[in-house]
């Protein structure tokens, strides 16, 4: 289990990501701090679940949904961005292996959904 969940969307508007996460659990609190940044609080199974929305993450077309809580419904990046990706019809990429304090991974390695496929790619 991951301690957080984050994944990015390419050209998905926040009002839609909002929408699905309103759909899939209950929605607790919702704020924006600045116009590019939307942060809500979720219930999932008893639990409060914080997430931060933020466009322009990576790039003028990404926006970062980010998880930070480990009581999420997947279990790792690349299932919730399958999940992500099938609500929100727009292609989804997060890291590859996860993140760890002292990994060996490839920063640059990461998970990529489109409706080509999916797989692993390098986004530098």
């Amino acid at each position: 289990m991951q301690t957080d969940i984050e994944v990015y969307v390419l050209s998905c508007p926040t009002e839609n990501i909002i929408t699905w996460l309103e759909a899939s659990f209950t929605l607790v609190k919702k704020s924006t701090s600045g116009p590019l940044c939307s942060k809500l609080t979720l219930l999932w199974q008893g639990n409060e679940v914080e997430v931060t929305i933020l466009e322009q993450a990576a790039g003028k077309r990404f926006t970062s949904i980010w998880f930070d809580s480990d009581k999420t419904p997947w279990e790792d990046d690349i299932t919730c961005a399958k999940q992500v990706f099938k609500a929100l019809d727009c292609e989804v990429r997060c890291n590859f292996q996860g993140w760890e304090e002292e990994g060996n991974q490839d920063p640059d390695l990461w998970w990529r959904i489109n409706h080509h496929g999916e797989g692993p790619f390098i986004w530098n």
